[in-house]
């Protein structure tokens, strides 16, 4: 009995120290594990966006902000430096209201006196002589609102004044002539606009000249237009939905001509507020970098 007693101790024992070894053996092995988890902190899971009429989830989407805004349809029309050495004298017809291209024939009304061989041209403000000229490169000076004259001067219209003749003009040094902003005039970068409609000075987005190659030779002509262009001139004839664009040249003008040597591809054309994908550094009007 004795014996059978000692051998149940002995087993139960035997049975406490296993277990005992099992726990400290596992003690062991899950430490790294809580060490582990212990380093690398909570890990946070994004949450989704709940929308609480629709009952579904969705995931944040980013706004389209750059996208630019559309000002309306406007009819685009087009204007150039006028060189008197162009000109070529021709007589005039009967009711004298020949013009220089078929955008600008209500400023036919703003002509020089034609009953003188030569016109004067007098300067703004002091009403002094600055050239004497034909009535046609006269006539079409007032048009454009840029001349070369023979010498080389450039000029541009200053307005109507009280000197013999009216309208009046002023030299610029500028190649192209100045914007009504006294900013430089750009081909293909310059437009003219009512400033009731766009502010002056607006970079705007003309979708239309996107994709076009521009006539004449760099650094002037012969690009691929990206569609912006900047709102730097006006002009007295320029109201409402319409764009003047400068193109530096009569050649480039005519370079721009559809079939026939029309522009009826540049009526009711879209215009966006390019603030958001065109800039201006300097002189240069572009596309922003990465700009849609």
């Amino acid at each position: 009995m004795i014996e059978e007693l000692g051998e149940m101790v002995h087993a139960a024992g035997s049975f406490f120290a296993d277990l005992l070894a099992r726990i400290i053996n596992g003690i062991r092995t899950l430490a790294p594990v809580i060490v582990i988890g212990a380093c690398q902190g909570p890990t946070v899971t994004p949450t989704p966006k709940v929308d609480n009429k629709a009952g579904m989830i969705t995931q944040p989407t980013r706004e389209q902000s750059d996208e630019p805004k559309p000002i309306g349809e406007f009819n685009v029309t087009f204007y150039y430096v006028i060189g008197e050495d162009e000109i070529v004298a021709k007589k005039l017809g009967p009711n004298g209201s020949k013009v220089a291209n078929d955008n600008t024939a209500e400023l036919t009304a703003v002509v020089p006196d034609r009953d003188q061989d030569d016109v004067n041209l007098y300067e703004a403000g002091t009403c002094d002589t600055i050239a004497s000229v034909s009535h046609e490169f006269a006539n079409q000076l007032a048009i454009q609102g840029t001349g070369k004259l023979h010498d080389g001067r450039v000029l541009n219209i200053w307005g109507r004044c009280k000197c013999s003749n009216s309208p009046c003009f002023k030299v610029t040094e500028n190649q192209w002539g100045t914007a009504g902003s006294n900013h430089p005039l750009q081909p293909f970068r310059t437009v003219a606009v009512d400033p009731k409609v766009v502010k002056l000075g607006s970079l705007l987005y003309v979708p239309l000249l996107e994709g076009r190659t521009m006539p004449g030779r760099a650094p002037w002509g012969g690009f691929v237009h990206d569609g912006c262009v900047v709102a730097d001139d006006t002009g007295g004839h320029i109201d409402g939905h319409r764009l003047d664009l400068f193109v530096g040249r009569k050649a480039y003008f005519l370079g721009l001509s559809g079939s026939g040597s029309s522009h009826a591809w540049a009526k009711h054309v879209p215009i966006y507020d390019g603030s958001q994908i065109c800039e201006r550094k300097g002189r240069k009007v572009s596309r922003k970098s990465g700009a849609i």
